[in-house]
């Protein structure tokens, strides 16, 4: 008896099509991955803004006051005015990791790295308010020791302003003002009752973080991440010390000078506007303060 034997295999036809299907496949994965890469670093900065988030508010709580910012050359430590007790040396500048000890991804001078390379900016508010009943204090609400607790949240002047209540406006667009949303910007939080000081009020936030994103700083659309970058400060440290793809220098927001506006608004569009800026309510400090007995 004869045995016959056949053998079978894929035809041109369907090698083709198998082909055709896995080169669909793979160009759909490298099209993907620029999207993923990046929707996995705004995970990371949301992780990271809210361990600093929680690291500032606790300090508040330990310490009945927020912690001023650090600066390239205070070794992650924050940069306190310890020689008058009353504040900050300065009220714009980065994360202080090692005051709050917080670890993660840091640069030579120990300054916390967004997923793009770029120190965290830290801003808290350097306003003394004038109490109409005792007069001005002379130190700054939220960094000097027992200023919180000693004002507390009267409004001695009846405004419809707390008295102890934060600086920074958050906008949605570039405004034609450092301290208010005017030229078309809308206020996304905060408000200014525009008078003169010492009897100006803001109502506002009391610390502000900042990651200039992807693109770290450029002036379209419209001054949008110019606002959020600020300049003025840009010599103002000892030694400007380049960390851009293009060597720009560290760059802050000359708040103390009155820029202490901020530009929040969705990322993501055909401009680009990539900048994230997390801020916390005075309503959420203050409630957290009176959790730990910093207030009333």
């Amino acid at each position: 008896m004869n045995l016959k034997s056949s053998q079978s295999g894929f035809t041109l036809v369907e090698i083709a099509i198998v082909l055709l299907i896995v080169t669909i496949l793979l160009g759909y994965t490298v099209a993907m991955f620029p999207q993923q890469q990046r929707l996995k670093q705004y995970r990371a900065l949301e992780r990271d803004m809210d361990r600093v988030v929680e690291a500032v508010i606790g300090f508040a709580q330990v310490n009945g006051r927020l912690p001023c910012p650090g600066l390239p050359n205070s070794g992650g430590l924050e940069d306190y005015d310890a020689v008058n007790n009353d504040g900050c040396d300065q009220y714009g500048g980065f994360v202080p990791v090692n005051t709050l000890g917080l670890d993660g991804r840091l640069n030579a001078d120990s300054l916390l790295l967004d997923p793009w390379g770029n120190p965290y900016r830290y801003y808290v508010t350097n306003v003394d308010f004038a109490d109409p009943a005792t007069g001005t204090n002379g130190l700054s609400d939220f960094t000097a020791p027992g200023e919180i607790r000693a004002i507390g949240l009267s409004d001695v002047d009846a405004d419809g302003y707390g008295d102890v209540d934060g600086r920074y406006v958050i906008c949605d667009m570039a405004s034609t003002s450092d301290d208010q949303c005017t030229g078309g910007a809308a206020p996304v939080f905060g408000r200014f009752n525009g008078a003169a000081p010492p009897n100006d009020r803001y109502a506002g936030a009391p610390f502000v973080l900042v990651s200039m994103g992807q693109n770290w700083n450029e002036a379209a659309p419209a001054g949008d991440e110019l606002v959020n970058s600020g300049g003025t400060l840009t010599t103002a440290l000892a030694t400007p010390i380049p960390n851009g793809p293009a060597g720009v220098p560290y760059v802050l927001k000359n708040v103390v000078g009155g820029e202490t506006i901020f530009v929040r608004r969705p990322t993501g569009f055909a401009d680009d506007f990539d900048d994230v800026v997390r801020w916390v309510s005075p309503n959420i400090l203050f409630s957290r303060m009176v959790q730990a007995g910093q207030l009333p």
